[in-house]
């Protein structure tokens, strides 16, 4: 009898690895300053909620008062600028009245007299006004957020271009010997935007670049050192002839 061969068990191929290569920082950050306008956004979401609200029978005293205590609120970010040391005297001046007015009540009722006393105001709107405060708000931000689509600032490995104007004008400098600095200045509006300030200090010129309202500034202040770091070490690490 003839041996038939027998065949060697087909080893199924493996399939090839892939390696993902780790993501590096960004080419470019893009820095955009904003105005003081776009900390008003809280006051334009409360009047569209209540302009919605109004057409549902909802207590318009109610939300008249609520209204107008939010804008007030709101209005205080303008007025001053709410540093650490001002933030916590704030803070410890309310928590001390609050304390006064609960041993006051002790003595008489005081938080009645005051309860009676805020219950008298009775602030009422209609739904025009919130319909127009929400759309003239609305229409304002709007404009700002166009208008950021011209006026901003880009840092690359090399320079910190400044884009501004319609017609596409561009401003340079160079980041070699760049200092930057980062100032959150008003505790308001870093809860408002996480914003804060960045100061550039070029070698090639005589002016620092201050940019104010920078919008999630521990953010972007991260991804410029990253940018500039990495190219940094890829620098330093260049081989050198032979």
């Amino acid at each position: 009898m003839t041996e038939v061969p027998t065949r060697a068990p087909e080893v199924p191929a493996r399939a090839p690895e892939v390696t993902v290569a780790a993501a590096g920082p960004a080419e470019s950050v893009i820095i955009r300053p904003w105005p003081k306008v776009v900390f008003l956004y809280p006051t334009f979401v409360v009047a569209t909620i209540f302009f919605l609200l109004s057409w549902m029978n909802v207590d318009a005293a109610i939300l008249g008062n609520t209204f107008m205590t939010v804008i007030l609120v709101n209005l205080l970010v303008f007025s001053f600028d709410f540093n650490r040391i001002k933030s916590i005297t704030m803070v410890i001046t309310g928590i001390l009245l609050v304390v006064l007015v609960l041993w006051l009540d002790t003595k008489g009722d005081l938080s009645g007299y005051l309860g009676g006393l805020f219950g008298k105001i009775h602030i009422e709107c209609n739904a025009p006004f919130y319909g127009f405060m929400s759309a003239g708000l609305g229409l304002l931000l709007l404009i700002v957020f166009i208008n950021s689509r011209f006026h901003y600032y880009e840092v690359n490995a090399r320079e910190i271009l400044h884009h501004h104007g319609y017609l596409g004008d561009v401003r340079r400098w160079s980041t070699e010997g760049l200092e930057m600095n980062k100032e959150i200045y008003d505790m308001a509006e870093y809860v408002l935007l996480r914003s804060g300030r960045l100061v550039f200090s070029p070698m090639t010129s005589k002016q620092a670049i201050v940019l104010d309202n920078v919008a999630n500034v521990n953010r972007i202040e991260k991804s410029i050192n990253d940018l500039l770091s990495h190219v940094a070490v890829r620098i330093n690490q260049r081989p050198g002839p032979g």
